[in-house]
Order: C-alpha cells, then structure tokens, then sequence
C-alpha cells in the first residue's frame, strides 16, 4: 500500500504540472485547449532533440518548455484571438483547438516520425525513501514539480502580474476598465501554460521510458479528469485533483488488474462529482 501511494506521488506530479497548467489557461480565457495534451508531446520531443544534439539534460527541457511556451503565445495569436475577437461562441474555439491538436501532432509525425524514442538520460537507482520506493528520476519530477507550483503560487499571490491575473480571471471586462493590459496577461497565461505542458511532457516520458506523437494525447484525459475534479479553471483544485487521482490509479493498480487502474479511478471521480458536481473547490470565476 505504501509503495503504491509512492508512485502515485510520482504520477501525481506529473498531472499536477500539466493540469495546473491548463486550469490556469482555462481561467483567463474560459475555454479549454484540447491541443494542450500535443502540447505536452512537442515540448517532450524538442527537448529530445536538443538532448540528443548534447545539450545537457535539465538545459533541453529549459528549451522544450521555452519553445512550447512560444507555441502557446503563437496559438492564441494566430487562432484563438482572432475568433475571440469576433465573440466567437466557446464551441468554435472547442472545435478549433481540436483542429490544433491535429496540426500539431501531424508535425510531430512529420518532423520526428512515428517510431518510439527514449532519453539518453538514465532515471536512476531505486532508492528506499522511508516507506516509500523512487528512482532518482522519481524524486527529480516530484522535486521540479514542487518547485514549479511553488513558484506559480507565489507569482500569484505576490507579484503584480499574478494580480493582474486574477482580476482578468475573476472578471476581464472589469480588468480591462481598471486599466489592466488584458491581452498581455493572456499571452503571458498561454506562456506560462506551454512551458508547464513541456516539462510534464519531458516528466511523463521519463515516467513511461516512451516518447511517442501520442503521449500527451493519450494522457490529455486524466489531465482533464484532475481539472474537473478540483473546479475547472482552479489552479489550486487542479493540484488537489491530480493528488487524488495520481493515488487512486497507484494504490487500484496495486491490487486489481492494472489495466483497469485508469477506469477504477475515474469511477471515483464521477462518484465524487456526483455529491460535489462545482468540483472540490469552488467554481471558477471568483479568483485564479
């Protein structure tokens, strides 16, 4: 049971990142990204690439998450702005996020193929942490990602960029009256969401020792399920949600065959939801 709860501490940082990620997308711009489990996979092979032309390993997720941040920033540009602009309905910025997500993931094919790729980086020993099991790689994720949603946490409450975030969260018309440049933040959001996305993506393969066009794809809905259960556009129920989930598969997929561990845990979730259905926290749009 113990070591169960050590892995799924593991897979639980690994969701934690990328749905934070997401939720905190979601909140200032009130629409979710279907590409973003693509965005996942393009930061995941970019620092691939840039590992294996020998940058170090911790500097290549560095240029994964920049490259994927400003694949973000190009998105919301170039797609999601236009359409926002025109007060597009939510539906129309759905269907255009799928179609994203397809543009993308061809060009991953196209670039690095279909084949299955691994780091050149090795994930460790195990190492008995009290009760708990970790490789080295183990305890580096969950390291980056206590790290990661430290410092977004303190971006938003102490910085007055994470004010100004909040604000256009809570209300952007108001925002935008009090004198807050709405539309940087927004590029910013997508910024710091793509950079989130690599380096869950980069953590996801190192978890999986498989790097495949459909990795963040295949991930996207446990992601989704972390979102949905903690408040959708809620960074801090999106960490929560991905705690719970991360265990739920870990400890199901200890004792029950470990092909179902996925569904047991989303049972638990639809369960959840059904006696809290605003999600763990409070519904999104009071503040990020």
């Amino acid at each position: 049971m113990l070591e169960a709860i050590g892995f799924g501490l593991v897979t639980a940082a690994v969701v934690a990142m990328a749905a934070v990620g997401l939720s905190l997308q979601v909140s200032v711009t009130n629409f979710i990204n279907f590409a973003y489990g693509d965005f996942m996979t393009f930061g995941a092979y970019v620092a691939y690439a840039a590992n294996s032309a020998g940058l170090n390993f911790f500097a290549a997720v560095a240029v994964g998450g920049v490259a994927t941040a400003l694949l973000g920033v190009l998105a919301n540009l170039t797609v999601f702005r236009p359409f926002v602009r025109r007060k597009a309905r939510v539906i129309t910025l759905l269907i255009s996020t799928i179609g994203l997500s397809f543009i993308v993931q061809n060009l991953i094919v196209i670039i690095w193929g279909t084949g299955a790729e691994r780091y050149t980086v090795s994930i460790g020993n195990a190492h008995h942490v009290g009760p708990f099991l970790w490789t080295t790689g183990d305890m580096v994720i969950m390291v980056t990602a206590f790290v990661l949603l430290l410092g977004l946490h303190l971006m938003l409450r102490y910085t007055r960029f994470g004010k100004s975030l909040r604000a256009t969260s809570n209300n952007p018309d108001l925002a935008l009256a009090s004198g807050i440049d709405t539309g940087r933040v927004v590029n910013y959001t997508w910024l710091i969401a793509g950079f989130f996305a690599a380096v869950a993506g980069v953590a996801l393969a190192m978890e999986l020792n498989t790097l495949r066009p459909v990795l963040g794809f295949n991930e996207l809905f446990v992601v989704f399920g972390a979102i949905i259960l903690g408040g959708i556009g809620r960074p801090y129920g999106a960490m929560l949600g991905a705690l719970i989930i991360g265990i739920l598969t870990e400890v199901s997929g200890a004792y029950l065959n470990p092909a179902y561990k996925g569904s047991i845990a989303f049972a638990v979730v639809v369960i959840l939801l059904l006696v809290r259905p605003q999600g763990l926290l409070a519904a999104k749009g009071k503040s990020a």
